[in-house]
């Protein structure tokens, strides 16, 4: 669809659901980035929000690209000199030490991994390797380095991933 095409549906299905209301979207493409929708009601943006969050399904890009033999193909890994101390590689010691297998785990195809007791986690873990104690704080590390939450349903569900986060490869933390 072209960018009149998207407004023009879009202006529809607010017009649709506010008829009272005056609205148009006016878009712009910008070095990519796509300018977002202007209302002439501040009410009907809000509401127009409301109602796309209960229809729309969530979108997350699950792009995954195999890094699981990047070091065997020839890929080259430059340590720095904080690699081994940074949140992905002790994250990646925690859930390789069995201690902790009954808090945090690997999922068994080693891609992915969860957290199997949230409580657990924020009262032992986080503050001994962390220094910290919310797990608020530790989500968004997780979101700051990169990992991406799989929120489809499926054997997987409530895990995180991140394409060079795999178990038995902590050389591959580096690349993160």
């Amino acid at each position: 669809r072209t960018l009149h095409q998207n407004a023009a549906l879009f202006n529809s299905f607010i017009e649709s659901y506010y008829p009272s209301s005056r609205t148009t979207m006016n878009l712009s493409c910008n070095n990519g980035e796509w300018a977002s929708a202007f209302f002439d009601s501040a009410t009907a943006a809000e509401e127009a929000a409301a109602e796309a969050e209960h229809t729309l399904p969530r979108y997350a890009d699950h792009t995954y690209h195999d890094f699981s033999t990047y070091i065997k193909d020839g890929g080259r890994i430059e340590k720095h000199k904080k690699s081994d101390r940074n949140f992905p590689a002790r994250l990646h010691a925690i859930l390789s030490d069995e201690q902790y297998s009954h808090i945090i785990a690997w999922m068994p195809h080693g891609r992915a991994w969860k957290v199997l007791n949230k409580k657990l986690l924020v009262e032992e873990v986080i503050p001994e390797f962390f220094g910290q104690s919310k797990f608020a704080s530790f989500t968004r590390q997780l979101s700051g380095w990169g990992f991406k939450r799989l929120h489809q349903t499926g054997p997987d569900v409530g895990c995180y991933y991140h394409e060079c986060f795999l178990r038995g490869h902590p050389r591959l933390t580096v690349l993160m």
